[in-house]
């Protein structure tokens, strides 16, 4: 069991001691705040000394790996290569933090999409290849590296790289990489395929033929190799070009609107079509334009309406039943936001009842608006769901019981405001997958976060379910990484439509191990993820409007000192050595800072026969230090700054913390008291005077401390912090 509880009841990596998991927590919450607040990389030196202090730890490669996610998050993908290779060298020296985690299988596929944004295929295939060869089980490195070649013109190479991986017989799973690398293989022999050059031209020559209801040119313009068809805020399935005859004579019948604005980022585009009037086709339909290695196609269609065939055909043959939740959770999204859970089927009979209105003339069309406008004024609006349970082709097997969540602006119908909104933890656990790195608009693959969490019923079956998020906003802005403990409420990315998506939603999903069956993943069968922030989501309560309870969690369990028995300091312009050229600047001087006192901690123990573990943040008074150097050596100020705000930005640094009071009640018996480690606080940035952002500000420093036993206490800690930096100035911060 890779995951246990210690006597407090804070999980914890069972491949470590109770010191260096209490360690691995709270630097896990120390790099999610830092994450929020400003420069992610600027938590590098405090994971940096952690990870060096230990080297064989198996926690060790995870605090690299932290590293790398901050110099890729801050687009300092130069320094995310080499820190990624790092990564790989050293866990193959340590053994797993956890077991379902291969940190080497991570930091490549993260090296090798750096690599690609740098515009470096080359290296980025090279890498992709290595992937797969250390972990072959996985068909997305390979999709990748053959879409890479492909789009350098290496039509040869790419073809072998899909012929490794495709799928031998077809299907309709359109987030398949072995189903995708065997229709890029037939995209490659298609030369009849035409190609525009920018997603802009593609639309005019679309919605041109659309007016002319020319069906021969409309013919001709889809991909018939990826032509996939879904609900809009849900995911598409392949379907046979038999679907597109009916388009094709459903186009004859109507009479046809075309947006003139694309919707959409990246390499996917949304063209909005209505008034469409045919026997699979009705109301609004939504052309999806997609950038091949070629060029832009059409390769699909989001449906605003769909109809009672669409329901029937996306319905599996045969429906899962697997047990519920054991337990509740809250939504995945902030508190006081609605979002439907599914609901196609509801949405298939309110537009139906529309477009009857519609079609009965200008009395019809005033009902249709009016319905419309009072199913609007829902918390969650009114507009196009997605699948729920047992549903579509990618709401079946494994993934039944997922839900896509949509909501739409209240009192306005139709107008999806999903995207952007923060997706958020349900529950407390580890990160078992973060994938990052996929722009937004990429239909290949999504961004996504999968959480380990185990059983509160029984602790003891260990990390037994994973829930799962989907299509999230890239690239590299997902907050979290992966071996990160995370507690409820952390925000996990924003909402998107990366992946197998028409248009934004959330498809959310948890699985539990001990539903298992043949070709089933390793995290196992879906379950009903219900109660949900108090809401029942049976099997027949799609299109539930649910109203989050999840407060996002935004810091850390940390004791922060308040009180102090006395400070110290000391600030001194740095010497120079003989060969050192002395500063132009006063505002480029070194100054050597040292700060001392003892910090009134207060902590008791809980335990006679565990070590109790507390992290302890001492902001020692430094302000004080760098006014006096302000003022003794004229750093200047702008004129008409009264207030000022003062920083130092370390480039050297000492602490040190020891204990400097302990009590014991009663009768001392293996009691004990001890200081374990202690680190900077992550450094934070401000702006200068210049409006220019500077970084390693210092801001304190932690120290784990650890106490054992029912009466005895920690009182008082000693601290020694040296430091060499330049002071900053920047404006006050008035709130």
């Amino acid at each position: 069991m890779a995951i246990g509880r210690d006597e407090s009841g804070s999980i914890r990596p069972t491949s470590l001691s109770a010191s260096a998991a209490h360690e691995w927590r709270h630097l896990s919450l120390d790099i999610i705040r830092a994450r929020r607040t400003g420069s992610w990389s600027g938590t590098n030196v405090t994971l940096g000394a952690a990870a060096e202090r230990e080297p064989q730890s198996p926690a060790s490669p995870a605090y690299r790996l932290w590293a790398a996610d901050n110099f890729a998050r801050d687009g300092l993908y130069a320094d995310a290569i080499t820190a990624y290779e790092t990564v790989v060298s050293s866990a193959q020296s340590a053994s797993r933090l956890f077991a379902a985690n291969d940190p080497i299988a991570t930091a490549l596929f993260e090296k090798a999409q750096a690599l690609a944004l740098t515009g470096n295929a080359i290296a980025a295939i090279a890498t992709f290849r290595e992937l797969w060869t250390h972990a072959p089980n996985d068909a997305t490195p390979l999709l990748r590296a053959g879409l890479l070649a492909e789009e350098h013109g290496q039509a040869a190479d790419a073809a072998d790289l899909y012929r490794a991986i495709a799928s031998r017989t077809p299907s309709s799973a359109s987030d398949d990489p072995s189903e995708l690398a065997r229709r890029a293989l037939l995209r490659l022999e298609d030369t009849a395929t035409s190609y525009a050059p920018n997603p802009d031209q593609l639309r005019d020559t679309i919605a041109t033929t659309l007016l002319r209801r020319d069906t021969a040119a409309l013919e001709r313009l889809v991909s018939r190799t990826h032509f996939a068809i879904g609900p809009a805020g849900g995911h598409t399935g392949f379907e046979d070009l038999t679907l597109l005859d009916e388009l094709l004579r459903d186009l004859g019948n109507s009479r046809i609107k075309a947006k003139q604005d694309l919707l959409g980022t990246g390499a996917k585009r949304y063209l909005m079509t209505s008034g469409w009037r045919g026997t699979w086709f009705r109301g609004s339909v939504t052309f999806i334009l997609s950038r091949a290695p070629a060029g832009w196609q059409w390769t699909g269609l989001g449906l605003g309406s769909p109809t009672q065939k669409w329901f029937e055909r996306w319905t599996p043959d045969i429906k899962q039943t697997n047990a519920p939740l054991p337990f509740d959770i809250p939504a995945p999204w902030p508190a006081g936001q609605s979002f439907m859970a599914g609901g196609l089927a509801q949405f298939i009979i309110q537009q139906a009842f529309l477009l009857a209105n519609l079609a009965g003339g200008w009395v019809g069309a005033i009902v249709a608006a009016a319905t419309a406008e009072y199913w609007s004024a829902s918390r969650c609006g009114f507009g196009p769901r997605g699948f729920y349970y047992n549903t579509g082709p990618t709401h079946d097997q494994s993934n039944a019981f997922a839900i896509d969540f949509t909501r739409y602006r209240r009192y306005v119908p139709y107008d999806n405001i999903s995207g952007g909104t923060p997706v958020l933890a349900v529950r407390e656990g580890i990160v078992r997958t973060v994938r990052a790195s996929i722009p937004s608009g990429d239909a290949s693959t999504e961004n996504r976060v999968e959480i380990e969490h185990d059983n509160p019923v029984n602790p003891a079956d260990g990390p037994r379910f994973t829930s799962r998020y989907l299509h999230m906003e890239g690239p590299y802005r997902i907050p979290v990484s992966e071996q990160m403990f995370v507690p409820t409420g952390t925000r996990l990315g924003l909402m998107d439509d990366t992946g197998n998506s028409v248009l934004n939603h959330l498809h959310f999903s948890i699985h539990d191990k001990q539903i298992m069956k043949p070709n089933y993943p390793s995290f196992g069968g879906s379950v009903r993820p219900t109660p949900m922030s108090g809401v029942t989501l049976g099997d027949n309560d799609s299109g539930r409007c649910v109203l989050s309870t999840n407060v996002e969690f935004n810091g850390g369990p940390m004791k922060e000192v308040t009180q102090f028995d006395g400070q110290n300091w000391l600030i001194t312009p740095a010497a120079l050595a003989r060969n050192e050229t002395p500063p132009l600047r006063i505002e480029d001087q070194k100054f050597l800072v040292v700060l001392s006192g003892v910090a009134v901690i207060d902590i008791k123990g809980n335990s006679g026969s565990q070590w109790f573990y507390e992290t302890v943040l001492i902001r020692p008074d430094i302000v004080a230090a760098l006014q006096y150097a302000v003022t003794k050596h004229g750093l200047h100020i702008p004129p008409g700054n009264f207030s000022y705000r003062a920083g130092l930005q370390v480039e050297q640094w000492v602490p040190y913390a020891a204990l400097g009071s302990v009590f014991n009640q009663n009768q001392s018996i293996n009691s004990g008291h001890a200081v374990e480690r202690w680190r900077p606080n992550p450094f934070v940035s401000f702006k200068d005077f210049s409006n220019a952002t500077v970084s390693n500000i210092f801001d304190g420093i932690q120290v784990d401390v650890a106490v054992r036993d029912t009466d005895a206490w920690l009182y008082r800690l000693s601290y020694n912090v040296t430091l060499l930096g330049k002071i900053i100035l920047g404006p006050q911060i008035i709130t």
